[in-house]
């Protein structure tokens, strides 16, 4: 394992309990050592302890509206890299999740089919703990540029339902839309 260099996952493994002792950001179960945070891993070689380091942009706090990319969707939610914050200068670089549950006011059965890789999110930072970002894009928050899952071209908004198209294959696909579909460019 190299140090520093690994990018782990909440519930990632790192090692055994006899290579090192569990340190700040994971946890050991069945001799096991897994990580608690998102963040990168750190070995302290002279004192045989692994952590993870999971430092967050001090500006990022709660309530905050954030811009960010999917970088992975399953059926229990999905994985975002936040690249800024509305109303403040710079870009940021912090993973961040929105669970299935935050993703609507109503059952959201398949989180597959209203969120694409690549597609860029508008959401709401609704905790920021220790290495942990969770967002929320209840209400007139979601997806405000999406790409076809066939050809990767932008899609365009058809009247005001969630339904989509590709100019290029014409293929149809269905998005957690925000109300400001297409029309954000602060990015």
């Amino acid at each position: 394992m190299k140090n520093g260099r690994e990018l782990k996952m909440i519930g990632d493994y790192i090692g055994t309990i006899e290579e090192f002792l569990p340190g700040e950001g994971t946890f050991a179960d069945d001799g096991k050592i897994y990580a608690s945070n998102i963040g990168r891993v750190i070995i302290d070689k002279e004192n045989h302890i692994a952590r993870i380091d999971c430092k967050l942009p001090a500006e990022l706090k709660n309530n905050d509206i954030v811009f960010g990319e999917v970088i992975s969707v399953n059926k229990n939610g999905i994985m975002i890299i936040l690249r800024k914050i509305l109303g403040v200068k710079g870009s940021i670089e912090v993973k961040a999740g929105i669970h299935v549950s935050n993703i609507s006011g109503r059952y959201v059965k398949n989180p597959e089919e209203l969120f694409g890789i690549g597609d860029i999110v508008k959401a709401r930072v609704i905790r920021v703990g220790q290495g942990v970002v969770d967002l929320s894009t209840k209400g007139n928050l979601g997806v405000v540029k999406a790409f076809c899952k066939r050809c990767r071209a932008p899609l365009l908004r058809l009247r005001r339902d969630n339904m989509l198209i590709c100019n290029r294959c014409n293929n149809r696909e269905r998005r957690k839309i925000a109300t400001d579909y297409g029309n954000v460019f602060e990015l």
